[in-house]
């Protein structure tokens, strides 16, 4: 295209109905290996994740394959509200349960993020679960590393962040360059407006746990009104290229009931040295430093 040539565009159809595909995201300057596919993730009930592998092949586009799934088992979870099938799931203060807020739970969060660590390949995701599908039921955040994804891709580690019985959802999670990981979201509940937080581990803490506490970017101070269910389309963390040490998170809140919505940009780092190197052993840092913190 950017040569005046004619358009190529090697698509597949899928036959069988899945929820939304999402395609891996290559973050890091370690390379996948050569001829390596573009992975792509679903989720299903009770306790299946989907991986798909697409090869483009622009010599002859043709040959191009999209294969799978390859379907792992993960721990048991329920979509919230039957699969988003609700959209009124999560609860906001003082507001009735017409306006509560799209869980969408039928679907992986972003990002589906790919590291390559000295050869050890990941891929990282999330999605929002809750005990049962039913309405009034909290949600929380699952996430996942999966390894060896062009391989035999096997669940390394996952966990369900839900500390307390408010609404946490609209995850986002990247890693940094030392395998660290550090997870936004939205959090509500009946008793409190929509918030911005977020939480993290390291590398060498247990696995499956999300060892820091949380950190708020910051309170909401009113409820959304008629503006239909949708809440936080776009929540993404993500790394920053130039240190690979840099979190950035960026979220919705609204600051008054019912008003315009408004968009929060933190950043942090897991520990204060990143760019120096990795934790020295025993080191018992636990809380995430805001940065920088925005407000467009």
């Amino acid at each position: 295209m950017k040569n005046g040539l004619a358009l190529r565009h090697p698509y597949f159809d899928i036959v069988s109905t899945y929820f939304n595909l999402l395609p891996g995201n290559l973050r890091g300057s370690t390379l996948p290996p050569a001829a390596e596919p573009e992975f792509f993730g679903s989720i299903d009930q009770p306790s299946t994740f989907h991986i798909w592998k697409f090869h483009v092949d622009w010599t002859t586009p043709a040959n191009s394959t999209f294969t799978g799934p390859t379907d792992l088992t993960v721990a048991n979870f329920a979509m919230p509200c039957n699969a988003a099938a609700i959209q009124a799931c999560v609860p906001q203060l003082g507001v009735t349960s017409g306006n509560y807020l799209d869980g969408l739970g039928d679907r992986l969060m972003m990002q589906l993020q790919y590291r390559n660590f000295s050869g050890t390949e990941s891929l990282w995701a999330n999605h929002s679960v809750a005990a049962n599908a039913n309405q009034g039921t909290p949600t929380g955040v699952r996430w996942y590393e999966i390894r060896d994804p062009n391989g035999s891709p096997f669940v390394y580690q996952q966990g369900t962040y839900q500390p307390d019985s408010n609404y946490r959802w609209m995850g986002s999670l990247a890693v940094d360059k030392y395998d660290d990981m550090a997870l936004g979201y939205s959090v509500s509940s009946t008793a409190m407006n929509p918030a911005i937080r977020y939480t993290g581990r390291w590398q060498s803490d247990p696995l499956n746990t999300l060892p820091f506490g949380e950190g708020a970017l910051i309170q909401g101070a009113g409820s959304q009104l008629g503006n239909g269910n949708r809440w936080g389309d776009y929540s993404a963390m993500t790394i920053d290229p130039t240190d690979d040490c840099t979190f950035w998170y960026t979220n919705m809140y609204y600051s008054t009931n019912g008003g315009a919505w408004r968009t929060r940009i933190g950043s942090f780092q897991i520990y204060p040295w990143c760019a120096t190197g990795p934790p020295p052993p025993n080191y018992f840092y636990r809380l995430p430093i805001i940065l920088k913190n925005a407000n467009p």
